[in-house]
């Protein structure tokens, strides 16, 4: 039969590869529960700038044909279809007009069509 005795040096060993092993439990558990909280954080912050971005006014640009009525002018056309956030300036919108138009001159007659753009939030 096997002496199941240890010397005091042998429990020193075993009492030292214990401890070693409780701590390398510790930091195996240390290390998962922070990886785990980074990995959470993370998906909470990709969540909130999502969010953030659906929340954004979209705008689709348009274009629609209309008769010019008498005494309109591309200037009053421009009051009615401009949209300030996506132009500079009236003239700018109404260089754009007379650009998709092939116009040479910012004169337009009346029962003429031009097609002018718009801006709209809506997806037509």
């Amino acid at each position: 039969m096997r002496n199941l005795t240890m010397t005091e040096r042998e429990l020193q060993n075993f009492k030292r590869k214990l401890r070693r092993q409780r701590e390398i439990r510790r930091k195996i558990i240390i290390s998962t529960f922070t990886l785990s909280i980074i990995i959470v954080l993370m998906l909470s912050f990709h969540t909130i700038i999502t969010k953030a971005n659906t929340d954004m006014d979209i705008s689709f640009k348009y274009y629609t044909n209309i008769m010019i009525e008498y005494g309109d002018t591309l200037w009053d056309i421009a009051d009615n279809y401009i949209d300030d956030e996506f132009y500079q300036s009236k003239q700018a919108y109404i260089n754009e007009v007379m650009s998709i138009n092939h116009l040479q001159d910012e004169n337009v007659k009346s029962g003429q069509y031009i097609v002018v753009p718009y801006y709209a939030s809506d997806f037509k």
